[in-house]
C-alpha cells in the first residue's frame, strides 16, 4: 500500500485525463446542475490585520454578489456597486429605449480589524443564489503589496522591502515571477510562499539569486505543502527570488494558481517534539525552526540542508473536555489528518507570530524516546500503559521499545505519524522475549471514503494486542521510505482499549465543491462520515442543531455496520426565504452504559474532479458548517411509511410521492440505488415518475445476508429542471425524507443442549444443560420451554437464559404413573424478543425415552 495516498499533483493529473476522457459522460444522480454559488478564487486572498483594500473573485454562479461572510465576526466584505453608466449630455430622451444596466459587481471592500488574530479564516461569497464554499482568507503581520507585472525576468524584478507580503498569481504554465529586495549580511532570510495551506493549486519552485546570478538557496513545495526558502545573506546588497509553478505545466485555469509570497527575517516553525501533550497538562517541548529568538543552531537537525534553530518552551494542553474531542487547528486539514485531536501552537515573537504547528491530545502518560534504542539489546523499558513519542532522525533508524505484560490483558498499539503531516512510511512489529514476531503492523487501507474523503494514510493499522502470557514483549520501530530530517516523528500508543467515534459532515456533492442551500418546501442533505474507534460498533443517532424555524432535521441513525449516511433537511413553506447561518450536526452513542455526544467536523471539496469517477477528491476541514434557504424549491420528494420493520430474506413496499412545485417541472423523474446511499442487501428497482405518475410503489427486498440493523435510507432522483422559468432545464437532484428501516433477523442465536437423547425415569427427573450461541450482539434474555407442555406425562418447569448468560438447565419430569416408552420430536425451544416486541423462536429437537 505504500504510496497509495495521492498528492495534488498526482490528483490533477488524474482528475485532467478523465476530464478529457469523459466530459460527455452523461451526468446520472451524482451530478447536481442546480446552481449555487461556487468561488474558486479570491484575489487577493488576505490581508494585514486593520486595513481596508478590494478584492476580486471568480468562481460559478457567482453573479450579484451581495456579501461576502467571513469565519471570524471581526472581517467584513461588502459588495462595490458599481455607478450606472452616465448618459450622454447630447443624447435627446428617448422614452422607447431600456434604461441602462448596471455594471457587473466585480470586486468587494474588504475590511480586518486590528484586533483580528493572524491566521487562517474561511470566506464564502453570498448572493441570490445562496451561499458558496469556503476558500481560506489570511489575516497577516506584514505590508501586503499585489504583483505587478511585467515581473518575468530578472531587469523587470519586482522590488519591495523586506517584511512583505506579495499576492499574486502565475498566469500560465511558463509564467515566472522575479521579485527583487535589500538585505544586510548575516540576516536570516526566510521565504514562505503559502499555495497549499490557501487553496491554491500552485506547486512552488523558487530560487534565491545575488545580482551576479548565483544561486544561493533552493525550495521546492514538497506533496500538499507550501514552499519554504532560507537563507542566511553573504553580504550587504539585493537578492533576487525567482518564483514558478513547478513543472511549469498547469493545466487548469491560470486564475487557479494564487499565491501569497512572504519575504521576512519572520519566525517558522518545522517541528515540535513531544508532539502531543496530556490534557490539562504542561510540558517541555522543543521547538525547531528558523528565526527563532533565543534559540540555538542544533547541527543534527537539518531539513533540506538548512540547519534548524531548536528552543524549548512549556506548553500547557487545554484542560476542557470538549476541546479533547476538538481539532483546533486553522492550517490546511487533509482527511487523513482530520480525525485527530488537538490544538495549535503559534511561537510569538518581536517579528510577530509564527506559523501554526499542529498538538495533538496524548491519552496516556507521555515516554520520550531516550536516543539510545537502536537495537534489540538496548530496547527502551516503557510502563503501560502511555504514549511513546519518537523520532526517526538518522537515514535507516530502527527504535526498539520494551513492554511487560500479564497473561490475556489487551492493549491498543496505535502509531500516528503520517496523520500528523510527517513524510513518514512507519511500520511496527511486535515481538515476543525471543525477538520472533507476533504482529507485523504497517500500512492502514481503511477509509471513510473512496473519494469525497479519502482518510487512508501510510501510518499502521490499530492493532489489539492481548499477552499470551506473562512476559516482556518487544516494538520494532521504523520508516520504509529511509530518510530521515526533524519532522519525522510519530507517537505510539499502548493503552487500554477505549472505544468511541469521530464524524464529518460535508455537503451533498462527492466530486466538486459544494454547499448547503435549500428552497422552500424542499429538502435537501448532508454526508455523514463515522470513524468507529477501538472496537465501537454501536448506533450513532444524528440531530442538527442551530436550524432556523420552520427547518426540521428528525434524528436519524446510522446503523453499526455502516460508515456514512445522508442526513437530510427539511425546509416548510414559511421558513425565512433568505436565511444564511451556522448550524452543527452532533452524534449521540451509548458507549459502555454512558451516553456520548461527538460534534461533527465539516468539510468540503478543495478541487473537482470527473464525475462518476473513483478518484479522491482535495478536500479539506472547513471552519463551520453553514446553509442558506432561497427561493422555492422545484418539487419534494417523499417516502412513506417513514418507520418500517422487516426480517431477513423479505420485501417491504414503500410508497414515493412527488410533489412538483415548480409549474415548468413536467419531466420524466427517475430514482435508482446508488453505491453507498443503501446498506448491502437492500435492493430495488430502478423507478420512473412521469408526468401524472408521481405516485409510486417501490419494493425493497432486503437479502438474507443483510446485516441485522436500524437503517437511515434516503432515495435520491434526478430529473431535469429549469432554474429559470424562461431557461433550459438542467440535472436536479432531489433526496427524499429519510426512512428508519429496522431490519430483524430470523434468529439472534443457535440453540444446542448437551444431551438430545435423554433417559428419564418414571416418578424422576433429568436435567438438560439448554445452550445458546448468541448472534448479532444480542445480550438479552431467552425464555426456554418445551414443547409440547405435556409430552403424555413429559414436562418442563420454564428456564430463563439471563441477559449476558448462555446456558441454562432445564429439568424434565415425569410422573410415576405415566406410560413407559419414548417420546420422539419433542421441542425445547427459546425464543428471543427484539425491537421491543418481536419474537424470535429459536428449536432444538430432543427424543426422550420413559424407562422404568
Amino acid at each position: 500500500m505504500r504510496g497509495r495516498t495521492l498528492s495534488r499533483s498526482a490528483l490533477g493529473a488524474a482528475a485532467v485525463c478523465l476530464w478529457l476522457a469523459g466530459a460527455a459522460q452523461a451526468q446520472v444522480v451524482n451530478g447536481n446542475q442546480w446552481p449555487v454559488p461556487r468561488l474558486t478564487a479570491l484575489t487577493p486572498a488576505g490581508g494585514k490585520a486593520g486595513t481596508a483594500f478590494e478584492v476580486g473573485f471568480a468562481g460559478s454562479d457567482v453573479e450579484e454578489p451581495q456579501s461576502l461572510a467571513f469565519s471570524h465576526p471581526g472581517i467584513k466584505g461588502v459588495a462595490i456597486v458599481p455607478p450606472l453608466p452616465k448618459p450622454d449630455p447630447k443624447a435627446k430622451p428617448d422614452p422607447k429605449k431600456p434604461a441602462p444596466k448596471a455594471p457587473p459587481i466585480t470586486k468587494f471592500a474588504v475590511t480586518i480589524d486590528k484586533a483580528v488574530p493572524p491566521g487562517f479564516y474561511d470566506v464564502r461569497l453570498v448572493n441570490a443564489k445562496g451561499i458558496s464554499n469556503p476558500r481560506i482568507f489570511v489575516v497577516g503581520e506584514l505590508n501586503e503589496v499585489a504583483e505587478k507585472e511585467p515581473n518575468n525576468d530578472v531587469d523587470q524584478a519586482q522590488k519591495v522591502d523586506l517584511g512583505t507580503t506579495i499576492t499574486g498569481n502565475t498566469g500560465g504554465g511558463t509564467d515566472v515571477d522575479y521579485t527583487v529586495f535589500a538585505g544586510k549580511k548575516g540576516q536570516r532570510i526566510l521565504i514562505t510562499c503559502l499555495a497549499n495551506s490557501i487553496d491554491s493549486r500552485l506547486e512552488p519552485e523558487m530560487k534565491l539569486l545575488d545580482t551576479a546570478g548565483k544561486q544561493l538557496a533552493y525550495g521546492r513545495a514538497q506533496p500538499d505543502q507550501d514552499g519554504v526558502l532560507d537563507a542566511i545573506l553573504p553580504a550587504d546588497g539585493d537578492y533576487i527570488l525567482r518564483l514558478n509553478h513547478f513543472t511549469y505545466i498547469q493545466p487548469f485555469p491560470a486564475g487557479e494558481y494564487f499565491y501569497r509570497l512572504n519575504i521576512s527575517t519572520g519566525p517558522r516553525l518545522e517541528a515540535v517534539f513531544p508532539p502531543m501533550i496530556e490534557p490539562g497538562k504542561a510540558a517541555q517541548v522543543t521547538l525547531l525552526g528558523r528565526n527563532l529568538p533565543g534559540g540555538q543552531i542544533d547541527p543534527a537537525a537539518v531539513l533540506n540542508g538548512s540547519p534548524m534553530e531548536k528552543l524549548t518552551v512549556s506548553i500547557t494542553a487545554p484542560a476542557d473536555p470538549l476541546a479533547q474531542v476538538r481539532l483546533s487547528y486553522t492550517g490546511n486539514v487533509p482527511p487523513a489528518t482530520a480525525l485527530l485531536d488537538g490544538f495549535e501552537y503559534r511561537l510569538p515573537t518581536p517579528q510577530g507570530l509564527s506559523n501554526p504547528m499542529l498538538l495533538t491530545y496524548a491519552k496516556a502518560p507521555v515516554v520520550l524516546e531516550n536516543d539510545r534504542n537502536d537495537t534489540f539489546e538496548t530496547a527502551q523499558d516503557v510502563p503501560l500503559p502511555c504514549e511513546i513519542a519518537g523520532r526517526i532522525d538518522k537515514r535507516g533508524d530502527r527504535d526498539w521499545y520494551a513492554f511487560t505484560a500479564k497473561k490475556g490483558v489487551s492493549f491498543i498499539i496505535e502509531t500516528i505519524s503520517h496523520r500528523l503531516g510527517a513524510p513518514t512510511d512507519m511500520f511496527v512489529s511486535v515481538r515476543n522475549a525471543k525477538k520472533a514476531e507476533m504482529a507485523p503492523l504497517d500500512d492502514n487501507p481503511e477509509t471513510l471514503s473512496t473519494k469525497e474523503f479519502f482518510t487512508q494514510s501510510r501510518d499502521p493499522a490499530p492493532y489489539k494486542f492481548t499477552a499470551p502470557e506473562d512476559g516482556k514483549y518487544y516494538l520494532f520501530v521504523g520508516n520504509h521510505l529511509g530518510d530521515a530530517d526533524p519532522t519525522h516523528v510519530y507517537r505510539i500508543r499502548i493503552s487500554p482499549e477505549k472505544p468511541d467515534f469521530r464524524l464529518v459532515v460535508m455537503p451533498a456533492e462527492d466530486f466538486r465543491p459544494d454547499s448547503l442551500v435549500v428552497g422552500l418546501g424542499g429538502l435537501h442533505h448532508l454526508q455523514v462520515f463515522a470513524q468507529r474507534l477501538e472496537g465501537f460498533r454501536g448506533e450513532i443517532t444524528l440531530t442538527a442543531e442551530g436550524l432556523p424555524t420552520g427547518v426540521t432535521c428528525t434524528p436519524q441513525v446510522l446503523a453499526p455496520n455502516m460508515k456514512s449516511t445522508n442526513l437530510v433537511l427539511q425546509v416548510a413553506d414559511a421558513a425565512p426565504a433568505n436565511f444564511t447561518g451556522e448550524i452543527k450536526v452532533t452524534g449521540t452513542a451509548v458507549i459502555n452504559g454512558q451516553k456520548v455526544v461527538r460534534e461533527a467536523r465539516p468539510a468540503t471539496i478543495t478541487w473537482p474532479v470527473q464525475n462518476q469517477q473513483n478518484i479522491p477528491t482535495v478536500t479539506r476541514l472547513d471552519r463551520a458548517l453553514v446553509m442558506a434557504i432561497r427561493g422555492k424549491a422545484p418539487a419534494r420528494f417523499n417516502a412513506t411509511p417513514e418507520k418500517a420493520v422487516v426480517s431477513l430474506g423479505d420485501k417491504i413496499k414503500i410508497n414515493a410521492k412527488l410533489t412538483r412545485i415548480q409549474p415548468e417541472f413536467k419531466g420524466n423523474f427517475q430514482f435508482a440505488p446508488v453505491p453507498n446511499d443503501f446498506p448491502p442487501g437492500i435492493t430495488f428497482p430502478a423507478i420512473n415518475m412521469p408526468p401524472g405518475k408521481d405516485d409510486q410503489v417501490v419494493e425493497l427486498t432486503v437479502a438474507p445476508n443483510t446485516a441485522p440493523a436500524t437503517y437511515n435510507l434516503v432515495f435520491r432522483g434526478f430529473a431535469p429542471i429549469s432554474p429559470d422559468p424562461k431557461g433550459k432545464p438542467v440535472n436536479t437532484i432531489l433526496p427524499s425524507n429519510p426512512i428508519t428501516l429496522t431490519v430483524l433477523p430470523k434468529q439472534v442465536a443457535t440453540l444446542s443442549v448437551d444431551n438430545a437423547n435423554p433417559q428419564l425415569k418414571l416418578g424422576g427427573e433429568v436435567v438438560v444443560l439448554v445452550r445458546v450461541a448468541r448472534q448479532f450482539d444480542y445480550a438479552d434474555a431467552f425464555k426456554v420451554s418445551l414443547l409440547p407442555d405435556n409430552a403424555n406425562g413429559v414436562t418442563a418447569a420454564g428456564a430463563v437464559i439471563a441477559a449476558g448468560q448462555n446456558d441454562v438447565k432445564l429439568a424434565l419430569k415425569v410422573p410415576a404413573n405415566a406410560a413407559g416408552g419414548p417420546r420422539q420430536n419433542l421441542t425445547i425451544r427459546a425464543i428471543a424478543v427484539v425491537n421491543g416486541n418481536v419474537m424470535l423462536n429459536h428449536d432444538v429437537k430432543i427424543n426422550v425415552n420413559v424407562v422404568k
